[in-house]
């Protein structure tokens, strides 16, 4: 089988699994999470997770981290706590939620599409 025909048969199965997400993925506004002191913009997120680039924490998937989510440099953080579902090679990483602020929640949810 060819190099082309796996990539197009790979497609198709993700294409046809159906979607395990509750939650649509939003890109703006950005989303800024700090874990042990570093601070990353996610490159999306929902309710329900976010997606990091370029994320330079020692991490293993399943691991619980915790930190801080805000929207603006300028204000302050509010305390998150999630679960590290994926480590992609480059540092991209995803996150699901276990516990966000009231506060954060009550943001995100009218911002999702």
């Amino acid at each position: 089988m060819s190099l082309i025909s796996r990539l197009v048969g790979e497609f198709h199965r993700r294409l046809s699994e159906p979607e395990r997400r509750t939650a649509g993925r939003e890109s703006d506004p950005w989303l800024f999470v700090a874990i042990n002191a570093h601070e990353h913009r996610a490159r999306n997120w929902s309710a329900g997770g976010a997606s990091i680039e370029g994320c330079a924490e020692d991490l293993a998937i399943g691991q619980i981290v915790s930190g801080t989510l805000r929207w603006h440099k300028k204000e302050a953080g509010h305390p998150f706590s999630a679960e590290v579902m994926r480590i992609d090679p480059g540092g991209k990483i995803a996150l699901r939620w276990l516990s966000l602020s009231d506060e954060m929640l009550a943001q995100m949810e009218p911002l999702e599409g």
